[in-house]
């Protein structure tokens, strides 16, 4: 595997999670992107919002939930393949916005599996106020 590629900013993991290595130049841009175990032993990621990431109204920019969305929700297909996946689609509902200095979370969910596809769900939050929710198709690389 590549050595994971370094961030642009150096920002430091809130307590109790840890930094996620990033090996895509786009997420790498965008990080530090960040990881935590869930009550139930689950995998949750997260962001916190800066300059980089928001509109000219001051809130988290679509563009960035989405290419959160797309790196984690592949992350959850990857890992239930147990190898590579793309994205085939992806559906997003943008409830509220996340503004700089917020810390974003990503919950995912494995809704189906088949040899070709996995279909992936996940719900995006700040604290306990939802902010997106995704569905997405994945294809399984080497898979008919």
């Amino acid at each position: 595997m590549k050595a994971p590629l370094p961030s642009p900013r150096d920002v430091a993991p809130p307590a109790g999670w840890q930094t996620v290595d990033l090996h895509d130049p786009f997420e790498a841009h965008v990080g530090p992107l960040f990881v935590r175990e869930g009550s139930g032993g689950e995998r949750i990621f997260g962001f916190i919002v800066d300059d980089r990431h928001v509109n000219d109204e001051g809130e988290v920019h679509e563009g960035m939930m989405l290419t959160f969305a797309d790196a984690f929700l592949g992350h959850a297909a990857n890992r239930a393949a147990g190898k590579g996946c793309v994205t085939l689609s992806m559906q997003a509902s943008f409830l509220a916005a996340a503004k700089t200095g917020d810390l974003v979370e990503c919950h995912m969910r494995v809704e189906r599996k088949t040899r070709a596809i996995i279909f992936v769900s996940g719900r995006f939050s700040r604290g306990n106020e939802d902010l997106m929710t995704a569905t997405s198709l994945w294809k399984v690389l080497g898979e008919r």
